[in-house]
């Protein structure tokens, strides 16, 4: 009698298969091909992250990365550009495509470039987080399974003999133990994995900034003065409105204590003003001071 959740159609086409396997994962139930398709799948991926991560260890990226870095400093687009074309690396598959954006800010393309290069290299991480959560779950409900309906079995017969238990208990640990073993088998190398990306990521935010220092440093960006546009109507009204309106002070008065002279000194951007004899200027300054010692000689008398 097959114990499990698989449907009684499954169960009776995997019978021929099931007696070819080991006694103990005959005894697990049928909760263990589960258990068995989780480990096949987890390991073809836990495989393959391994020969990409093989593979991008034994790659010289460092060196071309600095020889890419050497070429922008010189200015040498062209250059930098074949030198990241070498390798097909996240880092330089970032740098070849901020390069073509060049003499342009390439921020956003670069940001968004990490982002689709770091889901390159989680590729796999989702699958296997899941699975550490559905492996304790499959091995424990086909010990629960197992340990019900053996007990179900022993309330029929009525068993009363505690040590013919025992055999069940040990058949209930077989799939609970192998979910273990597949736990710790895909726990490890997705810890691994994890610490890889971690690193990769803070590898491609230095090169980032690095890219953006060295552009920046040397010019290689190209930056656009914003201009002030102002309507062809308003500045035919600036010029031909009058000096005293664009020029709060258009000249100044210099007056000399030993002379009764007095000098105007004009600015250079006031030319439409006429220069007025310093004979007149002096004449109104006279006045002024006749004046002004006039007024001050009556108030005197008043106050005597």
């Amino acid at each position: 009698m097959s114990i499990g959740i698989l449907p009684s159609q499954s169960i009776t086409w995997l019978e021929p298969i099931t007696h070819h396997m080991p006694i103990w994962f005959q005894q697990g139930g049928s909760v263990m091909w589960l258990l068995l398709l989780v480990s096949i799948t987890t390991n073809v991926v836990i495989l393959e992250r391994l020969f990409f991560w093989l593979i991008y260890g034994l790659q010289k990226e460092r060196f071309i990365v600095q020889e890419c870095f050497a070429s922008l400093t010189r200015k040498q687009k062209t250059e930098a550009l074949l030198v990241c074309q070498s390798l097909k690396t996240p880092a330089l598959i970032m740098l070849q495509e901020s390069i073509n954006l060049l003499p342009l800010s390439s921020k956003d393309r670069m940001e968004y470039e990490q982002k689709v290069q770091i889901n390159r290299m989680s590729r796999g991480q989702k699958f296997l987080h899941s699975s550490i959560f559905v492996t304790p779950i499959l091995g424990l409900s086909g010990a629960l399974l197992i340990l019900t309906q053996s007990f179900d079995i022993f309330s029929y017969q009525k068993i009363q003999d505690t040590t013919a238990i025992i055999p069940t208990i040990a058949k209930a640990l077989i799939p609970l133990t192998c979910s273990v073993t597949i736990l710790l088998l895909i726990l490890i190398p997705q810890q691994l994995f994890r610490t890889l990306l971690i690193k990769q990521t803070l590898h491609l935010e230095n090169i980032k900034h690095q890219f953006h220092h060295i552009c920046t440093q040397h010019h290689l960006f190209k930056t656009q003065k914003e201009k002030v546009f102002v309507p062809e109507q308003e500045v035919v009204k600036q010029e031909n409105r009058p000096v005293l309106e664009q020029q709060e002070m258009p000249y100044h008065y210099e007056f000399s204590d030993d002379t009764d002279e007095v000098n105007v000194a004009i600015h250079k951007q006031t030319e439409a003003i006429k220069r007025v004899p310093h004979s007149a200027i002096a004449k109104m300054y006279n006045q002024e001071l006749v004046l002004s010692k006039t007024k001050a000689y009556e108030h005197k008398n008043k106050l005597q």
